[in-house]
């Protein structure tokens, strides 16, 4: 698929989700508690700076906020307009929270900006993930860490079930195994620490710079 028509393709997906996604439901719930379960891994300080890639309308941020006692600087970046829109008149008037509509391969942030960057359940969608993962590490300060939550196919099941979804989802990349997310971090120059399972197949990957 070409780019700019992948591209075109997830946002729009995301742009018609933006307005239910903090709708009370199964899936949001699970949504939630899946970014709760990723804050509730990071080492919180007063001046930490966080960046959430592919934040949607700002609530894992809002998590981090909350378990901080409102302390740090928060970014967000997404490559939905209207997600951005929403997190922007959610938290309009506070003033260390920030979002901006970006591809995650190309962040108009500056380099060795975060302690930490969350990224969740959107990296099956990127249609380049090594370039994703370069970015990352870009942005990261030495030593700041990586936390990328995504479905992982370190069984037969979810093989089948990427294939399906892959099908099916036109907005859909490819999901990987413990063993693809290692040698991706590696190639960006991440170094893998650890896997936490969150639910099911479900892991959070963590690398440092």
């Amino acid at each position: 698929m070409k780019e700019s028509k992948h591209i075109a393709i997830n946002e729009a997906k995301w742009d018609k989700w933006a307005g239910t996604l903090d709708e009370k439901g199964k899936r949001n719930d699970y949504l939630r508690k899946a970014q709760n379960d990723v804050i509730a891994l990071l080492e919180m300080s007063e001046d930490i700076r966080l960046l959430d890639i592919g934040c949607g309308t700002g609530k894992a941020l809002a998590f981090a906020a909350e378990k901080n006692n409102g302390k740090g600087e928060f970014y967000g970046a997404d490559l939905s307009e209207k997600m951005i829109e929403k997190a922007k008149e959610t938290f309009k008037g506070e003033e260390n929270f920030h979002f901006i509509q970006a591809n995650a391969e190309s962040i108009p942030l500056p380099d060795h900006s975060f302690d930490d960057i969350i990224c969740t359940h959107s990296f099956h969608h990127y249609l380049h993930p090594i370039k994703a993962l370069n970015e990352m590490h870009r942005l990261l300060k030495p030593a700041g860490k990586l936390y990328l939550l995504d479905p992982t196919t370190d069984g037969i099941m979810m093989k089948v079930i990427d294939k399906i979804v892959k099908l099916t989802d036109k907005a859909h990349v490819k999901m990987y195994s413990t063993k693809e997310f290692k040698n991706m971090f590696s190639v960006a120059g991440l170094r893998y620490l650890d896997s936490k399972v969150i639910m099911g197949p479900v892991k959070v990957h963590i690398g440092r710079k």
